[in-house]
């Protein structure tokens, strides 16, 4: 730096430069006539030499380092230089505060004035720009991992079942793929080695874990709980409650749904309000299996829906599954207009209709084909489809998507509809009206987002986001979010929880009907199924599944090879439909709703009185419980796998949203969403507030 005018010498005067990191200090410091470099460190100071100041030999001061010395020197014209001291290099000098400073130590008279100029630190090399941003990033990690280890871990609790039944062992835990005997219940021999390899967690003790077969099914990555991750909270950080016991009312009257949904899976959406065998599930529902999950009393809207904020409003099917984009510059009938049904996927389209599989076929409504599936045996690929595609018309059109889907593509799809949809009135273009595609956006962004909030009065007036708060950022964030949370939600079903699966339970029910085995049933559903709202659909009066109680699967393998609880699909849902509505305006309206006609070949209207009450937040929520809920129609999950897992994504993704925070060099950004239970948050610089409004 350049000193162009000292104060007046006095000992209680001191103009320095002054390097500081902590409490340890180094500076070039005049004082009473006196210029010195001085150390102070680890409590202790050092004079390292001193020169009678001159005013035009010492104009320019520099304290540099090199290879573990530290230099104080000065100069008259800022070329040539003075060697005055050196030092070793005594505290960390990668990540310091500067200080050019003239101050007065007391009372003193007229100390005169300071100038300085030409301050530079014309040292600082390419090389050490890059260590700073590396240790910059580690700090930031640093920081990060400290914040997810200050948040508390969850103790993590089952129901007990695996000790609750000792006359039956096991007989209310996951054994898909392990042995059984004659009437499918567990062997436990063959379930004590799960155990055993879950309690050592020794992958040696994977590969021992007896199977029904040899050739039988393999279990479905038992050990991705034991992972860790780098970012988001850690695969055994949050719980679930534990599930509904085997022999409790409420798994009753939850299998009471599944049957019905069974007995409806062919059964158009449209039709609920008018079939009589709906309106017999509404009052089985609400007579025989009140304690189902869902709400009561049930009605025509509410049938099979989900109970979160905006899964009762408008038609059950989201718009996010229903309609395409708008696009002027596409062909009329190929994703010129919302109803075409295309997502726009850049230059490419996605379809939202799918090939149903066929109607009225269902699986494992065989004692001999269902016992064979619990030991293992691998029905894949044996269903039939519809020979045309449609729209999701019903359970077994939704069933099918969540049969062969990857969780992910339901959410990819929303987000690009809300990417890429146009201004105008998000059904068919309007001339004039209707904007650019993925230009005039028709969805706003989050009012967090530091480029594009809501409105225009506060955007950017130079930028656009894109790697990040922009397009990129949340495709990258949603497939980052959904592995976290499908490890966290896999720790829940081996580690943890271990619940039997709805097929596994019809089996019991099954044998205990017949009279083949007692077991320690709740009498709700015995009931309903021998001579109750059930009882005509089922059994030897059966008109749709004569001869048998085993619940109908929608697929002929059954329930995948992994416990029940908490669902990988609810759990990935909650957690992507997390990051979507952190990156969109959830009030945002939807228009123009649809739903698909009674053949599943056309959107049609929906004109509903709730029709104007449809937001974004709404349908994502919906979404979510959509596919959730699609495998419970499946027969492969239960209504409390959805209740539960759905808040339990969406806390992985919160914590993930909430370390990622950390790093934006963004001013003011911030991220905005409400939550399952209503309450809205935002998460900034790694915190987690509630707004009040």
């Amino acid at each position: 730096m350049e000193l162009v005018h000292a104060p007046q010498h006095h000992p209680l005067v001191e103009t320095h430069l002054l390097v500081v990191n902590g409490s340890d200090y180094t500076k070039l410091a005049l004082i009473d006539g006196v210029l010195g470099a001085y150390r102070w460190v680890s409590g202790a100071g050092t004079t390292l030499g001193t020169v009678p100041y001159d005013a035009a030999l010492h104009r320019w001061l520099r304290i540099r380092e090199a290879n573990g010395t530290v230099f104080y020197e000065m100069s008259p014209d800022g070329a040539s230089w003075t060697l005055l001291a050196t030092s070793d290099d005594l505290f960390d000098l990668s990540a310091v505060f500067l200080q050019i400073r003239a101050s007065t130590y007391g009372a003193v008279a007229s100390p005169g004035l300071a100038v300085f100029d030409n301050f530079n630190v014309q040292g600082t090399s390419l090389a050490r720009r890059v260590e700073e941003r590396r240790r910059s990033a580690r700090d930031v990690r640093v920081e990060a991992a400290e914040l997810a280890a200050a948040r508390p871990h969850d103790e993590h609790v089952n129901n007990n079942d695996e000790v609750n039944y000792a006359g039956r062992p096991f007989i209310g835990s996951y054994s898909k793929s392990l042995g059984h005997d004659e009437l499918g219940d567990p062997d436990p021999a063959s379930y004590a080695t799960l155990l055993r390899a879950l309690q050592s967690e020794d992958p040696a003790d994977f590969e021992e874990i007896i199977l029904g077969s040899p050739t039988a099914k393999k279990l479905t990555n038992p050990q991705a709980g034991l992972a860790f991750d780098v970012e988001g909270p850690d695969a055994q950080e949050r719980t679930i409650p534990p599930a509904p016991r085997f022999d409790s009312e409420q798994t009753a009257h939850e299998m009471g749904e599944l049957y019905w949904m069974a007995v409806l899976r062919d059964l158009p959406f449209v039709y609920y309000g008018s079939d009589g065998t709906a309106t017999a599930a509404i009052t089985s529902l609400n007579g025989e299996f009140p304690r189902f999950g869902g709400t009561v009393p049930v009605t025509v809207q509410n049938l099979f829906r989900g109970i979160y904020p905006g899964e009762q409003v408008g038609p059950y099917v989201s718009q996010f599954l229903l309609k395409g984009n708008v696009d002027p510059r596409k062909p009329a009938g190929q994703g010129r207009d919302a109803t075409d049904g295309f997502i726009s996927y850049g230059s490419r389209v996605i379809d939202q209709r799918l090939f149903p599989a066929t109607s009225g076929v269902d699986h494992l409504t065989s004692f001999a084909t269902w016992l064979d599936v619990q030991n293992g045996a691998d029905r894949r690929g044996m269903e039939t489809f519809d020979t045309t595609s449609r729209f999701i018309l019903n359970l077994r059109a939704g069933a099918t998507f969540v049969h062969f889907d990857q969780v992910l593509d339901a959410f990819y799809n929303a987000a690009w509809i809300l990417m890429s949809e146009p201004t105008g009135n998000q059904l068919a273009v309007l001339t004039p009206g209707t904007g650019r595609p993925q230009v005039d956006l028709e969805f706003p962004k989050n009012a967090g987002n530091p480029y594009d909030p809501p409105g225009t009065a506060t955007d950017s007036r130079t930028q656009v986001g894109f790697a990040t708060f922009g397009p990129t950022h949340l495709l990258q964030a949603l497939a980052e979010v959904m592995g976290r949370a499908l490890r966290a939600v896999w720790w829940q079903k081996w580690g943890v929880h271990r619940r039997l699966r709805p097929e596994e339970y019809g089996g019991r029910v099954h044998n205990h009907v017949t009279g083949a085995r007692s077991y320690p049933l709740h009498t709700s559903i015995v009931t309903s199924l021998q001579s109750g709202g059930l009882a005509p659909h089922f059994g030897q009066a059966g008109e749709q599944f004569p001869g048998t109680y085993l619940l109908p699967q929608a697929y002929p393998e059954g329930a995948p090879t992994h416990p029940a609880y908490g669902a990988g699909h609810a759990t990935g849902s909650g957690a992507m439909v997390t990051l979507l509505k952190a990156f969109f305006d959830e009030s945002a309206p939807i228009e123009n709703p649809v739903q698909s006609d009674v053949t599943g070949n056309a959107l049609v209207a929906y004109t509903g009185a709730d029709a104007g009450q449809m937001t974004v937040g709404g349908e994502l929520n919906k979404l979510a419980g959509n596919i959730a809920i699609f495998r419970n129609a499946a027969g492969v999950h239960w209504r409390s796998d959805y209740t539960e897992s759905l808040p339990f994504g969406e806390a992985i993704a919160i914590g993930l949203l909430q370390e990622m925070s950390l790093g934006f060099n963004e001013d003011d950004a911030y991220f905005q969403l409400t939550k399952f239970d209503g309450q809205t948050i935002r998460i900034f610089d790694g915190k987690v507030v509630p707004v009040v409004s």
